[in-house]
């Protein structure tokens, strides 16, 4: 009886472990993350005919926490790229991601810092431009992402 017990006890112990640590995303899984999330919402291949910003946040709505989400569209941060696209009539596409953990917070969450490398193009020309950012993680949602403002030539 005490063997059962035991046994059970122990196949309690190791679901419990199991279900905890798939909570946690690891650094791999947040760098898939931001790159498809990015992806989505920078790839703009006809300038012309740019996705609006809220089909971009529909594509990427799964990648957030709810308050995340309503703060990003509320701020109409999936209407930078396409407009910055259709004035300057390039095409946008993600061409890297950097990621690097900062720090673990508390809470449970984790903070990155990331690069994005941009490539803008059309026919005639291309140009890469950087784009720094910081990200927050909780699981396998964003809590909080911010990129700094750099100026990119229309």
């Amino acid at each position: 009886m005490k063997r059962i017990v035991g046994l059970l006890f122990l196949c309690m112990m190791t679901v419990t472990l199991f279900a905890c640590g798939k909570d946690q995303a690891s650094d791999n899984d947040v760098l898939k993350l931001l790159e498809d999330y990015k992806t989505a919402q920078y790839n703009i291949k006809d300038p012309l005919n740019p996705p609006s910003g809220t089909e971009i946040g529909e594509k990427v709505k799964g990648y957030f926490t709810e308050e995340e989400y309503e703060k990003q569209m509320a701020n109409r941060v999936f209407q930078i790229a396409p407009e910055i696209a259709k004035v300057s009539n390039r095409s946008i596409k993600l061409e890297n991601v950097n990621l690097k953990k900062t720090k673990d917070n508390k809470d449970g969450t984790i903070d990155y810092d990331y690069t994005l490398k941009l490539k803008f193009y059309d026919d005639e020309s291309s140009e890469v431009i950087e784009k720094k950012g910081q990200l927050t993680v909780e699981g396998h949602k964003i809590t909080r992402d911010w990129e700094d403002h750099t100026p990119i030539k229309k």
